[in-house]
């Protein structure tokens, strides 16, 4: 056993690896592809997918590296398609969370999904961690029921520098999406300040 090995081992023993992370750790990026391939969205993941859903867990909460490494391998593939149809460089934009939100957690888990991403694509768009930010704290979609989420999250978000999007082809991250209601919103903040075109792009879809 490698000294490495063993203090993993080590660290196992006193603080036991979640559920999730456990899967993650299991995880290849070639399962990951298969399932790409195997879903009825092009070049996502479908969240029903235990896999997915502990890679999406484990991004969200706990910004785990793996998990970022691998999502952003794949969310890579997609976004340099869309980057290569344009004439210029797209901007990319994360779906923001309220900095009540982000003080809780400890980071936005679209913003580490960017940065991962751009390990792969960063010569292909100018990326803007804070081109949106929420005007006001919502109750999370997730466990919403679908008029409600539709409702919820509209017009809390604003572009806060509209020189950056204005005439620009803006690329917008999310980690999940289920009704669209979180993608419109961003859409018509970012088409408000300006953008010529808004695409949408989730690492899974529910």
């Amino acid at each position: 056993m490698s000294l490495y090995s063993f203090f993993s081992t080590l660290i196992d023993i006193v603080a036991p690896p979640r559920r999730t992370e456990n899967i993650v750790r299991a995880l290849t990026l070639q399962q990951l592809q298969l399932l790409v391939l195997r879903g009825d969205r092009a070049g996502s993941l479908p969240y029903h997918d235990k896999r997915v859903t502990a890679l999406v867990w484990e991004l969200k909460y706990y910004a785990h590296p793996r998990a970022a490494v691998l999502a952003g391998a794949i969310l890579s593939e997609v976004l340099i398609g869309i980057a290569s149809e344009e004439l210029g460089k797209p901007v990319l934009v994360p779906i923001p969370i309220h900095a009540a939100r982000r003080r809780q957690r400890g980071h936005n888990q679209t913003e580490v999904l960017c940065r991962a991403a751009l390990v792969h694509a960063s010569s292909f768009f100018d990326y803007v961690p804070y081109a949106l930010t929420r005007t006001r704290a919502t109750p999370p979609q997730q466990g919403l029921h679908k008029h409600l989420r539709l409702t919820n999250i509209e017009g809390s978000m604003h572009a806060q520098d509209p020189k950056k999007i204005a005439g620009r082809v803006c690329v917008v991250v999310d980690d999940v999406s289920t009704t669209g209601a979180t993608f419109a919103e961003a859409t018509r903040a970012l088409k408000k300040a300006g953008a010529a075109r808004v695409e949408c792009v989730a690492l899974a879809y529910s």
